[in-house]
């Protein structure tokens, strides 16, 4: 099963409590022979990533960079959070525009998409995500994204006669870390 993970990025003050339930996910992911998918970032991602590699799981990274030189240094990322990258094959004008593009090139491959926590970008992949039709596990002790987007799902629902809109993605929400693990077992029966 492939899991992408999206979240929190920009966040420089995570609690050692977060990297490790975050840690904690990736390895748990491993040992159930889950393939993780990131935005080869920082943040909760890369926690994630970093615990399923540690624990001999398989993590591809897709970078808005185009090569490992622009990975590591203009974007200033690192490698032990993934083992696999994916490069950027088609540069766009703007940084915004790649990343955004990174995240659009990876939704396809997703069974189960999980967001934990984020901002604009992690709002941005959820909504790829709903018009990809995947099933969304939204962790809500990690606040942010996924907490609007149900209001935001509502309200268009309720107004577009749209297919993709009626029959979207499926939205799960877990209250944290243990229910999310505990749901992703039946899923993965």
């Amino acid at each position: 099963m492939k899991i992408t993970v999206y979240g929190g990025t920009n966040n420089k003050h995570y609690s050692e409590q977060e990297i490790q339930a975050c840690a904690d996910l990736g390895k748990f992911l491993a040992d159930n022979g889950c393939e993780i998918l990131t935005g080869a970032c920082g943040g909760y991602p890369y926690f994630v990533g970093r615990g399923a590699v540690q624990a001999g799981g398989k993590v591809i990274g897709y970078t808005p960079a185009v090569d490992m030189q622009e990975h590591l240094e203009r974007y200033q990322f690192t490698t032990d959070g993934v083992t696999d990258l994916v490069f950027n094959e088609n540069i766009l004008p703007t940084n915004s525009e790649n990343f955004l593009k990174r995240s659009m090139d990876m939704t396809p491959y997703s069974d189960v998409v999980i967001a934990l926590g984020g901002s604009w970008g992690t709002f941005s992949e959820l909504l790829f995500s709903f018009f990809a039709k995947k099933k969304m596990i939204i962790v809500d002790e990690f606040g942010g994204a996924g907490q609007i987007f149900d209001t935001v799902n509502d309200f268009f629902r309720s107004r577009d006669n749209n297919p993709d809109v009626q029959n979207g993605a499926e939205i799960i929400h877990v209250q944290d870390m243990a229910e999310l693990k505990k749901l992703l077992l039946q899923i993965m029966k």
